[in-house]
């Protein structure tokens, strides 16, 4: 008798949980929150989730861009919440752990956020300008240490991963960069294809594979650990000097909420989103972009995730001697 008593208690449970989660979610819009501007990669990827997970939740889901100041503006208004909508961040290690360790005005802590979803991981690419005299790691090495001036790097914000690449690339590289903050990926790409600055990382995701095999922006190397299936040419930083053995990077995409979000409510999201990245047309859309779709989507793996990695990053931070600005 107790045999049967046990799973039926477990699936009544279930069924109250999901209950109450659909109650909690009644009447209400959820905000996919991209605290960087159109074009990035986060947009595209919200973009292309926001139907799947419209169909899945049958709520309204909308996609608001809210950049600036590191994306803490965007990461606030998460926090901040709105009346009758559930507010949901799409970011990379950026804005929840480094943008609080780094901008002294975000007012946010990393344990402020909860991972939901994990939905791709990508490599960052070392690109140039076109007219740049260097296509190879070694080149540009070469030409750096014997410029006059520093090269000029693009970055999305003081404390930012593209920002920490180029310092940390600079350091090992034995060379200094100009380092020029802008308020996304888009102004950093359109300022590179014009020949306007000189370098930056870009995460290999949204448009950034286009423009690379158009000639746009010149791939100089991968700071994936071994050679991207897209790029099968392209180099890696690790493999361009035992200096840069260890230089092996990525980033990723994921969707988060606050802590205090009930856990029922966080389990619908939770599945939602994993039905959501099922659909073939995303899976596609995800490939081709030069990204690769994440495994580990279970609460409890999203949890060890999210804590290892704010450990990761803002101990890159510490050693590369970022201070809050």
């Amino acid at each position: 008798m107790n045999r049967l008593i046990a799973p039926l208690t477990i699936a009544a449970a279930a069924l109250l949980a999901a209950a109450t989660a659909h109650a909690q979610l009644a009447g209400r819009t959820v905000s996919i929150i991209v605290p960087q501007p159109a074009g990035n990669p986060t947009d595209g990827v919200a973009r292309k989730l926001q139907p799947l997970l419209q169909k899945e939740l049958d709520l309204t889901v909308i996609v608001e861009n809210t950049p600036g100041a590191g994306g803490s503006i965007g990461a606030q208004k998460v926090l901040s919440g709105q009346a009758n909508t559930v507010s949901v961040l799409i970011a990379s290690q950026t804005e929840p752990i480094l943008t609080p360790f780094t901008i002294k005005g975000a007012r946010y802590k990393p344990e402020d956020f909860r991972a939901i979803a994990l939905v791709a991981r990508l490599p960052y690419i070392l690109v140039a300008r076109p007219g740049l005299a260097a296509g190879s790691p070694v080149e540009l090495a070469a030409l750096a240490k014997k410029s006059a001036t520093p090269l000029s790097f693009g970055n999305i914000g003081p404390g930012s991963m593209i920002h920490l690449l180029g310092e940390q690339w600079a350091r090992k590289s034995g060379v200094k960069l100009n380092q020029i903050s802008y308020r996304g990926v888009p102004p950093v790409t359109q300022d590179l294809m014009g020949d306007q600055i000189d370098l930056s990382f870009l995460p290999l995701g949204g448009a950034t594979l286009s423009m690379i095999q158009s000639g746009k922006v010149k791939a100089i190397a991968s700071s994936a650990a071994t050679a991207h299936p897209q790029l099968p040419r392209l180099p890696t930083i690790a493999a361009s000097d035992k200096s840069l053995a260890d230089f092996v990077y990525g980033t990723w995409i994921a969707l988060l909420v606050p802590t205090k979000t009930p856990a029922d409510v966080v389990e619908r999201l939770n599945k939602a989103l994993t039905t959501a990245m099922k659909d073939s047309d995303f899976q596609a859309y995800v490939a081709s972009s030069g990204m690769e779709l994440a495994t580990g989507n279970t609460l409890r793996e999203l949890d060890k995730f999210y804590a290892a990695e704010t450990q990761l990053y803002q101990g890159l931070a510490k050693d590369i001697g970022v201070t809050a600005e």
